[in-house]
């Protein structure tokens, strides 16, 4: 049973992420439900110099097995007579339909009732069976092989277009003007519809802005160019990885692999909806739940970085503390992720930032950003050696900017139309993890790290405390070593450290330990 749920809110989940990017529909419906949204699709703005390219084009079939007399409606409107529309279909059906239908009269064209009327939102479905709608009187306007076709047009500027369906009609016989429901007809009515900018027949020119909604548009280059950079940065990693596997440097592996495996699974998901208007919304999904994932396990390897792990202890303390922070901040963002898919109103041009869910994340990540802070000046009072004080100040610096953009980000976007919105977002959100991921490479390239990683092999950490690179309080575990064996190793005089002379000495003149059998065989040659 448990099972059984999971795979339905799934299916919830990618219905609902289909619906709100969705350019090619396919469904069946009962006219007993009333009221059915179909797609929020955003239109390019039209040149008069090729009209036919970038003016925007609805069309499709709706059809029904069962014969009946009685219509439902078919509404494509803008934003301005979509709300009253959307508005009043909570209403009982037989007061819904004048109320719904009401503004939208005061312009649509009706041959019967309002045929002086300039827009051509309204057609009368099902239509029939391998035949044009009824309200098609110009079939060469229809896409061929098609039973109806809209034609959008704004010269202005892009603009979102909704599309539904009512269980509303007017009795053409009668020529009555009057709305009716058509509820208690209980049609069941079949659909294949598009929504594409540009005519069908000139995809071509442009596959990666053709089906999609105009908000839409350029996010294929945005995350192609974004792979192209991650597999870059891999190949660089990979590098200087395999010179020093480090716990640390495990980390951050971990989120770079997590952040190229969202951003490619996001890439063939649009992909695939460049080919078919559908794309594969569970690898959007899983794409963005990657990335989701990626961030959260970055932060904790800033905190990490703050405590001073592994570069000034390898014991972590307030371990509980810490985990349980940064459990909660990722807890409550894979809470919002999932509210997300489910509870924003995609009719609404509001993101999720701009919701009282999306406001306690980013609270959250500002308390988080000051207990970075403070973390970081404690470790940074209690460290002493040059190179490491370097790197926690340029560690401090990049870092605070990356705790402090997305609140901003957030604020600055409510200022953006929603047309440019999400490409706005999604370009800096990339951008600006993708820069912190090249600086945390900068700072823990192996030529620099050597001078504050604590390793974990003797041989390193001598080569460490020879060249003075380890506070005087830390014990290397070479030292230890050497103290436990207590006269089993013979030191040659000028090859015994001091911490006093060992101070700044880069090198141990090639001078090595000899055994006290070794010792012994030279003085008994002499």
């Amino acid at each position: 049973m448990k099972e059984l749920h999971l795979i339905w809110t799934l299916y919830s989940i990618c219905d609902v992420s289909l619906r709100a990017g969705a350019l090619h529909l396919k469904g069946t419906w009962r006219s007993n439900e009333f009221y059915l949204f179909l797609a929020k699709f955003g239109f390019q703005k039209t040149d008069p110099k090729y009209l036919e390219d970038t003016q925007g084009f609805i069309y499709g079939n709706i059809t029904s097995k069962s014969s009946t007399q009685t219509y439902i409606t078919l509404a494509v409107v803008d934003s301005e007579y979509f709300m009253e529309l959307y508005g009043n279909s909570t209403l009982s059906p037989e007061k819904a339909c004048p109320f719904m239908f009401n503004k939208i009269d005061t312009i649509a064209f009706n041959p019967y009732c309002k045929a002086g009327g300039l827009e051509d939102f309204l057609r009368n479905v099902p239509c029939p069976t391998n035949k044009l709608c009824v309200d098609e009187d110009n079939p060469s306007n229809v896409i061929p092989s098609y039973q109806f076709t809209y034609r959008i047009q704004d010269s202005i500027h892009p603009r979102f277009w909704y599309i539904s369906l009512a269980s509303c009609y007017r009795n053409a016989t009668k020529r009555d003007c009057h709305w009716y429901d058509s509820t208690s007809e209980a049609i069941e009515i079949e659909y294949d519809i598009w929504l594409v900018n540009g005519i069908p027949s000139s995809k071509h020119l442009n596959p990666f802005e053709h089906q999609f909604s105009f908000e839409l548009h350029d996010v294929f280059e945005i995350y192609a160019i974004f792979v192209l950079f991650y597999i870059f940065m891999i190949l660089l990693w990979i590098y200087a990885y395999r010179r020093q596997i480090h716990n640390i440097t495990r980390i951050f592996t971990s989120c770079i692999i997590l952040e190229f495996t969202g951003n490619l699974l996001n890439l063939i998901h649009v992909l695939i909806f460049a080919i078919n208007g559908a794309g594969v919304p569970v690898f959007q999904i899983f794409g963005n739940a990657i990335d989701l994932i990626a961030q959260c396990l970055f932060m904790l390897l800033l905190l990490l970085i703050a405590k001073g792990w592994t570069i000034l202890q390898m014991e972590l303390d307030s371990k509980y503390k810490l985990f349980c922070i940064w459990g909660l901040y990722t807890a409550f963002n894979c809470g919002f992720f999932i509210w997300n898919l489910r509870a924003i109103d995609i009719i609404s041009n509001v993101d999720e930032w701009n919701s009282y869910p999306g406001y306690l994340i980013l609270g959250f990540r500002l308390v988080i950003m000051v207990w970075f802070i403070i973390q970081l000046r404690l470790t940074f009072s209690n460290c002493k050696q040059p190179q490491r004080l370097d790197f926690f100040q340029q560690f401090g610096a990049y870092y605070l900017v990356w705790f402090i953009y997305m609140p901003i980000l957030a604020v600055i976007a409510t200022q953006l139309s929603f047309l440019w919105r999400y490409k706005t977002i999604l370009s800096i959100t990339n951008a600006a993890d993708y820069l912190s991921y090249l600086v945390l490479i900068h700072l823990l390239w192996p030529s620099r790290s050597v001078l504050y990683l604590i390793k974990q092999e003797p041989s390193i950490t001598y080569d460490m405390e020879v060249a003075g690179l380890l506070d005087d309080l830390e014990e290397t575990q070479f030292s230890q070593e050497l103290q436990k064996k207590n006269g089993q190793i013979a030191m040659e005089l000028h090859n015994t450290l001091h911490p006093k002379l060992v101070s700044g000495s880069p090198v141990t003149n090639g001078y090595r330990n000899k055994s006290l059998q070794e010792v012994e065989e030279e003085e008994a040659m002499l």
